[in-house]
Formats: structure tokens, C-alpha cells, sequence
């Protein structure tokens, strides 16, 4: 596997990610033109439909439910996969009610209670608290739904990874539960154990899962209990009853051990990872989120659609030709749009996966850590712009020598004077500025008693540059250093394997750094995490814009809110920093 990750990602390379997103595009431009066609023949009902498809485009929910019997460790699976100890396990049943695990920036839960009007949102730490039968017997807080919102890359692209109660417990609504949110899950991993190997309850519950699950994994739990001796032999136990129950010979059966499996996450202990299972089992995971999962959801949202068109004018034939070609490629596996490549492929390339759900980020480093959303060299820039100006702003208000030293400099560039009045006073600006401005007038009366012919070069040399203004100077000395830091860092972890994120700098600064000639493994760090970061950016900018278009704000996240400034920033820089300023600063 990947040394850039220790523990196995369920993910997909970018290329694969980016055809995806510019698939779904091209589906919701035919859906826009399904919708026109249809508002134009006054078919409210239709429109509605497709409205619906649209949204269901923009929520790109995906239900991957994980059931089985009570006590079997389908919560210890979840955190093994996630690479974390997040969901509450134990011997006594948890509520009724179901967990899911979905993507979001900040961690969080949203509650859903029987009888609130809304939601609500309470603290990670807070989970037990809801979910299970000490922090709430018998359900008595009337909870629905407890949605755990967490920054994990496996559940990015609208992937809900579902913990439903254990069937077969004393507690009747949790097998009640399950059974009833079947009909919502889009895949389905069904988890048995060794220590009770497929009961004739097992049996019955996994035929009714069958029914409505349209892709099924089978994990048989806790093999770390059986001597190697017998593993096998109650391995091929399970197969046959799941090939009786199932009546088909083509469902693989997974031997697993989560707890073996997260102990091995945490401590990145490859070796570990591989023994547990847990290896095999997110490989074969990542195979079918990578090669049928989209393509599936594509499908339906395109054959939902032609359904909704007819009649014989020409503008729908066109748009049905069009979601025909859609299908036909789509079921060929090959790209909606002409990026070339496949949409789906043979398996997955490990080295080509993306950074493993459970990399541990680096701790914070405090202001002059070069992780993070933001350029860290604009960052600096707005931390040392302020200082310098809060200190000159001082100085002019209280030191004659400084305002000397002002006015000789010709002050501020326009830039930074503009940025100065932001943080001083007028009072502040008159006492600081006078000297300045007795300058400027002197040097006039200067340029008026000479020859006429040289009074625009006096006048221009009356005025400050970037050279001359003192914000300027420490500026550049500032960027220097933090250029040179960030090159630093990048080159000490270059040969360290599973090192963290490089520096999320903009494209200007990015330019600056690899123009002090770094190492060409540097050069590749800083160009490859870069590009990782743009196609989420776009990939978080699109979303945006279909969620908008589909009348479902509330859908956003926070990454994606922003992604429009970030996706200037990174391109252009911090305004300040560029020398911008906001339409009207500056005007009087």
C-alpha cells in the first residue's frame, strides 16, 4: 500500500474524482433543459419530478448501511474503518435509533428527537450521552437519528456511512428500525461473527436484506478469537449458509477483526492492518465505490428523467438523444464528457488513492504552522501589516523624530496608505501627516522655481514607491523568511513516509517558492498538493453551484460556502496582499 498513508484509504485518484463531478454536471445541465422543456408545456406535476431529480443530484447521498444481529461489532467495524474510536461499542444494546457518519469540516452531531420541530446540535463528546443505553435507557429521549459530522475524506463525496441497531435484542424497536430504514440503503454490509457463525435468524434477516440492497458485503467478525486451525473451517461454514440463504455463489465473504483491525489503525501498524482483514476488506470496498457506485446513481437520475419527456418535438428528442448517449456511455464505462479515460476500472491503484481516513493531522504548530486552508505566507502578510502599521500609527501620533523620519521617507505606498486610514485616526492621520504634506509642498515650490521642462520628473520624485514605504520593507523581508521556512519544512519531511499536508499556498507565493529553486522531490510536493487541493476546491465550487440551483442551501457545508474566496485566493492571492483594495476605499 501507499507509504503516504499508513492505514488503507477507501478512496479514488483524482482523475477518477474529477470525471465524476464533471459527469454529474453534464447530468444536471440535461436535467435544467428536462425542466425548461417541461415548464413550457405547463406539466407542473413533471416539473416537480425533475426538480426532485435535481436535488437528488445536488444531495449525492449515498447510503452505506452496516446491519446485523446484536453484538455482532458493527460499530467496531465502523471505527475501524474510519480509523478512529468514534461510535460508543459495548454488550448492551444501543437506542433505536439510527447513527450516521457523514462529511462536514467541524465536527458535530445533529440530533433528530421525535416532536422537535428542529434540529439539534450538540458536541462530538456528547454522543453516548444519546446513543447508547446508559446515557439514554430505553430511548427516553425520543431520539430519531443522531448524524455525526466529522472532516473525513472517505465520507467527503456525499458517502453517509450508517450504523443501524442490532436485530435480535431484547428491545423489539431497534430490530423494528432497521428493518424499516432497509428500503434507504444503497449498499449494505452485513456483519455476522465467529461466535455464533450464521444463525437461522442471520439467515432469514439477510435474504430480507437481500431483497433491497442492491450491492451486498458479508464480514464475518471477530476471527482474532479462533485458533488458526479452525478459522477456515467455520469460514466455510458461513459461505454455505450465506450461499444457501442468498441462493448464489458469488458473494464473498470477508474474514475481519475490528478490534485487531483499529488497534493496528492507530498505531499505523501495517502489518497489523493486513492481518486483521481490514486491508482486504477496504481494497474490496474501494473497488466498488470506485467503479460502480457513481455510475449506478448516474444511471438512475438519467433514466428518471427521459421517463418524465415526450411528445415529438424536436428540443426533446434533442435532450432525449442526448440522456440516451449519456446511458450508453455510462453503461460502457467510459466518460460522459471528452476528458477521455474510464468512469469505472478493474480495480485500484494504491498508489493513486487518497490520503487514508485515518491520517493523523499534525498538531497545530501556533501562527507559524505552514498547514492549513490558507496561503500561510498571506497569512503572515496580514499578521506583520498590522503590527507595522499599529506601530507607525503609534509612533506618528507620539514621536517628532518619527515624523521626520516619515516625511523624508515620503510615507506610505498608496497601498498601504489606503490600509493605514483604515486603522487610524483622523486625529492620528493630522499629527502624523503634516510634516509629510510640508514636504510635499516644498518639494513643489521646488519643482515651480525651476525650468518647467523637469517638473514632471521632481514631482515624480516627490512620491513614494514600494521601495521607500516602510510597510513595504518589512513586508518583503517578512515573505522572505516565510518562503524560506516553508521550503525548509517541505524539504525536512520530503523523505519521511505518511508526512502530512504540504502548504496550501496561493499561486503567486507558489511561484515565489519554486522559484528559489527548491529539490526537485520539494518541487514535487508543493506542485502535487497543490493540485489535490484545486480539484477539491473545484469539486466543492460545482457542488455549490448545484445545491444552489436546486433550492437546497440548507444542503451546504461550510467548505463548500466558502469555496468561491478560497478559489480566489488561492488563484490570486489575499487581496491586500496583491495590492487591491475594495471598490470605494480610499474615496473621498
Amino acid at each position: 500500500m501507499d507509504d503516504q498513508a499508513n492505514a488503507i484509504s477507501v478512496g479514488r485518484d483524482g482523475a477518477q474524482l474529477k470525471k465524476y463531478t464533471l459527469a454529474k454536471q453534464e447530468v444536471a445541465d440535461a436535467l435544467r433543459a428536462t425542466t425548461r422543456i417541461l415548464e413550457t408545456r405547463g406539466m407542473a406535476d413533471e416539473v416537480a419530478q425533475s426538480q426532485a431529480l435535481l436535488v437528488k443530484l445536488a444531495e449525492d447521498r449515498f447510503n452505506l448501511t452496516v446491519v446485523g444481529q446484536f453484538k455482532r461489532g458493527k460499530s467496531s467495524l465502523m471505527n475501524a474503518v474510519i480509523g478512529r474510536d468514534l461510535l460508543p461499542t459495548g454488550v448492551l444494546p444501543l437506542t433505536s435509533a439510527i447513527t450516521t457518519l457523514c462529511y462536514g469540516p467541524e465536527e458535530h452531531v445533529v440530533l433528530k428527537r421525535k416532536g422537535w420541530g428542529f434540529d439539534q446540535e450538540v458536541p462530538l463528546s456528547e454522543l453516548p450521552q444519546y446513543v447508547t443505553e446508559e446515557g439514554n435507557p430505553g430511548n427516553e429521549k425520543g431520539l430519531l437519528e443522531a448524524r455525526v459530522v466529522v472532516p473525513v475524506p472517505f465520507l467527503r463525496r456525499g458517502l453517509y456511512f450508517i450504523d443501524t441497531p442490532g436485530v435480535g435484542s431484547a428491545r423489539t424497536e431497534n430490530t423494528e428500525t432497521t428493518y424499516a430504514f432497509l428500503p434507504e440503503a444503497d449498499a449494505v454490509i452485513f456483519v455476522t461473527s465467529v461466535e455464533a457463525p450464521l444463525s437461522e435468524a442471520e439467515q432469514r434477516f439477510l435474504w430480507e436484506v437481500r431483497r433491497y440492497a442492491p450491492k451486498l458485503f458479508v464480514v464475518v467478525n471477530k476471527i482474532d478469537v479462533l485458533a488458526s486451525g479452525d478459522r477456515e473451517r467455520v469460514l466455510g461454514y458461513i459461505a454455505a449458509g450465506v450461499a444457501q440463504a442468498l441462493a448464489t455463489n458469488e458473494t464473498r465473504v470477508l474474514p475481519f477483526s475490528a478490534r485487531q483491525g483499529l488497534a493496528a489503525k492507530l498505531s499505523h501498524d501495517r502489518a497489523g492492518i493486513r492481518a486483521s482483514g481490514l486491508e482486504a476488506f477496504e481494497d474490496t470496498l474501494a473497488e466498488f465505490l470506485a467503479a460502480e457506485k457513481e455510475r449506478t446513481f448516474l444511471l438512475t437520475i438519467v433514466d428518471r428523467a427521459r421517463q418524465l419527456l415526450s411528445g415529438d418535438s424536436t428540443e426533446s428528442e434533442e435532450v432525449r438523444a442526448r440522456m440516451a448517449s449519456m446511458r450508453s456511455r455510462l453503461l460502457a464505462g467510459r466518460a460522459l464528457t471528452g476528458a477521455g479515460g474510464r468512469l469505472t476500472t478493474g480495480g485500484v491503484d494504491p498508489h493513486l488513492l487518497e490520503h487514508a481516513v485515518a491520517v493523523k493531522r499534525p498538531p497545530a504548530r501556533g501562527a507559524g504552522d505552514i498547514r492549513g486552508r490558507a496561503c500561510p505566507v498571506c497569512a503572515a502578510h496580514a499578521e506583520t501589516l498590522f503590527t507595522v502599521l499599529a506601530r507607525w500609527q503609534h509612533m506618528l501620533a507620539t514621536e517628532d523624530a518619527a515624523r521626520r523620519a516619515f516625511a523624508a521617507g515620503r510615507g506610505f505606498c498608496s497601498l498601504h496608505t489606503w490600509q493605514f486610514e483604515q486603522l487610524a485616526s483622523p486625529q492620528g492621520i493630522s499629527e502624523g501627516y503634516a510634516p509629510l504634506v510640508d514636504a510635499v509642498a516644498a518639494g513643489l515650490r521646488h519643482a515651480l522655481a525651476q525650468a518647467p521642462g523637469n517638473a514632471a520628473t521632481r514631482v515624480e520624485a516627490l512620491l513614494p514607491t514600494t521601495e521607500t514605504c516602510p510597510a513595504c520593507r518589512v513586508l518583503r523581508k517578512m515573505e522572505d523568511e516565510q518562503l524560506c521556512d516553508v521550503l525548509r519544512q517541505v524539504s525536512a519531511e520530503d523523505a519521511a513516509p505518511g508526512h502530512a499536508l504540504s502548504p496550501a499556498l496561493c499561486l503567486p507565493h507558489l511561484r515565489s517558492a519554486l522559484a528559489r529553486g527548491p529539490s526537485t522531490e520539494t518541487t514535487a510536493v508543493l506542485l502535487r498538493e497543490q493540485v489535490r487541493r484545486l480539484e477539491e476546491l473545484s469539486e466543492d465550487l460545482r457542488s455549490y453551484a448545484l445545491k444552489r440551483q436546486a433550492l437546497r442551501r440548507g444542503l451546504l457545508n461550510r467548505d463548500e460556502e466558502t469555496a468561491w474566496r478560497r478559489a480566489l485566493v488561492v488563484l490570486a492571492g489575499e487581496r491586500a496582499v496583491r495590492g487591491l483594495r475594495s471598490p470605494g476605499e480610499g474615496e473621498l
